[in-house]
């Protein structure tokens, strides 16, 4: 498996402004289960980056919803919700070969059929590889938040990012974003809020309750064992 990471940044038209990156690559922290699991398990479970539109059917065989969860870390809860949703397809998308190696395992030791995985930034993979209106879900569980304030352009959920996944998105698929940076949240509040192809899915236009089928995340549980708030957000898109 060979990759090359980079992720452009666009303006709302999709011109070509800059590459930008909003990750950092961090190297050494692979281990050799998951490097083992990545040279045997890729060619059944991973789909390469490449600039041509996929054909979900042929990928999965049915007809399914497809659910992409962007950033899935180790994994995890990408797997789980796969269990508990064996009528849907999921792919998932994530730039750490470490995340990458551990969800293969995970992936293979659960023998599950619902999950494909790609190693890419997420902002190109929606690009070159989804076609508009294809994807039922997005998912986004704590996005490196970029808290510093000369690091937030860095951030994955803006105005071009909205823009670019509800083209990818059918009518009424639905965007669930979870953080637990208060200032994150109110931002992608701010982005949704005020796009007329979204409806927010609170009672009050802010968070939703946590949602109990939804698998606890590493991050998660850390933001919780330093007395951080879990901001839940769900918006429906409709066109």
């Amino acid at each position: 498996m060979k990759n090359n990471l980079s992720i452009t940044e666009y303006s709302e038209k999709k011109i070509f402004l800059r590459k930008i990156q909003s990750f950092v690559i961090r190297r050494g922290r692979t281990t050799k289960s998951q490097i083992k699991a990545i040279n045997s398990l890729w060619p059944k479970l991973g789909i390469t980056f490449k600039k041509e539109f996929l054909d979900m059917k042929q990928i999965f065989f049915n007809d399914n919803p497809i659910v992409l969860e962007i950033g899935f870390g180790t994994g995890t809860s990408l797997v789980e919700m796969a269990i508990q949703n064996p009528e849907k397809n999921f792919l998932g998308i994530e730039v750490y070969e470490s995340g990458i190696g551990k969800c293969l395992n995970y992936i293979n030791k659960k023998n599950i059929k619902n999950i494909k995985i790609i190693f890419y930034d997420a902002i190109e993979v929606l690009i070159n590889m989804i076609r508009k209106n294809t994807l039922s879900k997005i998912q986004i569980f704590f996005p490196d938040p970029w808290e510093k304030q000369r690091h937030k352009k860095r951030r994955i959920v803006n105005k071009n990012f909205c823009n670019i996944i509800y083209e990818k998105l059918i009518n009424n698929g639905i965007v669930h974003i979870t953080t637990d940076i208060k200032t994150y949240a109110e931002g992608i509040l701010d982005i949704f809020n005020n796009f007329s192809g979204y409806i927010n899915l609170s009672k009050n236009k802010k968070y939703i309750k946590r949602l109990k089928n939804r698998p606890i995340t590493k991050f998660e549980r850390k933001g919780i064992a330093l007395g951080n708030n879990i901001f839940e957000l769900m918006f429906k898109c409709f066109k």
